[in-house]
C-alpha cells in the first residue's frame, strides 16, 4: 500500500498574504488621518517609508513561497498569488515617484518668473512657518541661481502670460478657474498694499468679484493666493497669481510651492502649466507668452 505525504501548508505564503492585507490597512489609515489633518506631512514620509518596507517583505515571503511550492510541493499557491499581486500594486506608485525624482530636479518652488517670482502673502508665509517648512529660497524671496537655471531648463512649458485685456476681465477669469478647481483662496491683495479676505468658495461669481472692489479698482495689481492639495495624501502647496495691469495689456505671473520636503516630483510644474492652459483657453486668442 502507498503511503500518501500529506501537503504542508507553506508559513511563507501565509505571511506573504497577510503583510498584504496589512498593508492595505495601514496605507489606508495613512491617507484618512493625513485628510482629516491628525498627522503632519513629514511623518506621513516616514509612515510611507515603513509602509515600503513592510510590502518589500511580503515580496520576499512571496518568492521564499514559491520556492517552497516548486521544490517540496508546500501548499499555499493561492495566498502567495493574491499577496504577491496585492504588493505589486501598492509598491508600484513608490517606483513611479522614484523615476520622476530622477527625471525632475530636486526643487519645491516653481514660478513663471524666476528672477522676481510673485511674493505670498503674509498669511500664506506665517502658515508655511507654522508648518516648519523650509524654503529654499534666499531672504529676498528670489529663487535661487541654481534653482532658477533647472526650472528653464527642464520646465520650458512653465511661462507667463499677457493678454490684450483689462485685469478685471483676466482676474474674473482667473477667479473663476481657481474656485472650478476647488482651491482654497486664503487671500486677495492688491498692489497698494490693502488686502481683501478671500470670499467663500459657493459665492456667485458676480457678487465675488463686486464684493473684491474690482468695479472701483480694476486696474490694480492683483495677487490671488490660494492652496491646492494632491488627490490621495492631500499634500498641500501654496500658490500666489499675480495679474500686472500694463498700458495696453495685462500680465500674468504664477507661482507654486509644495509645503514639505525639498523635492516636489514636477508637481509645482504641473499645477501652474495646467492652470495656465485653461486660462488660455477661457481667454482663446489673445493670449500670448510674457
Amino acid at each position: 500500500m502507498v503511503g500518501l505525504v500529506e501537503r504542508k501548508l507553506s508559513k511563507s505564503a501565509i505571511w506573504c498574504q497577510r503583510l498584504a492585507v496589512i498593508a492595505v490597512f495601514y496605507f489606508a489609515a495613512i491617507i484618512i488621518l493625513h485628510r482629516l489633518g491628525r498627522i503632519e506631512s513629514t511623518l506621513v514620509v516616514n509612515l510611507l517609508g515603513v509602509g515600503f518596507i513592510i510590502l518589500i517583505i511580503s515580496i520576499l515571503f512571496s518568492v521564499s513561497a514559491m520556492i517552497q511550492l516548486w521544490s517540496v510541493g508546500a501548499k499555499g499557491g493561492k495566498k502567495t498569488i493574491f499577496g504577491l499581486s496585492l504588493s505589486s500594486i501598492m509598491i508600484s506608485p513608490f517606483f513611479y515617484f522614484a523615476i520622476l525624482a530622477m527625471r525632475y530636479p530636486p526643487i519645491n518652488d516653481v514660478s513663471t518668473n524666476v528672477y522676481s517670482p510673485p511674493d505670498f502673502s503674509e498669511k500664506t508665509l506665517d502658515i508655511r512657518r507654522l508648518k516648519g517648512v523650509k524654503d529654499v529660497n534666499d531672504a529676498s524671496g528670489e529663487i535661487v541661481e541654481d534653482n532658477a537655471e533647472a526650472i528653464l531648463f527642464t520646465y520650458p512649458e512653465v511661462s507667463s502670460r499677457r493678454y490684450p485685456a483689462s485685469s478685471e476681465r483676466v482676474f474674473k477669469v482667473v477667479h473663476e478657474i481657481v474656485r472650478d478647481r476647488g482651491w482654497n483662496v486664503t487671500d486677495i491683495r492688491r498692489r497698494d498694499g490693502t488686502d481683501t479676505e478671500a470670499n467663500d468658495a459657493a459665492d456667485d461669481n458676480t457678487k465675488a468679484a463686486k464684493d473684491d472692489g474690482l468695479e472701483q479698482e480694476a486696474e490694480k495689481d492683483i495677487f490671488v493666493d490660494a492652496v491646492t492639495s494632491t488627490l490621495f495624501l492631500s499634500f498641500k502647496n501654496d500658490v500666489v497669481i499675480k495679474i500686472v495691469s500694463e498700458e495696453d495689456n495685462t500680465l500674468v505671473e504664477m507661482r507654486s510651492a509644495g509645503r514639505w520636503g525639498r523635492h516636489d516630483f514636477g508637481e509645482n510644474a504641473r499645477i501652474i502649466a495646467k492652470f495656465m492652459r485653461d486660462l488660455d483657453q477661457n481667454l482663446i486668442g489673445i493670449s500670448g507668452d510674457g
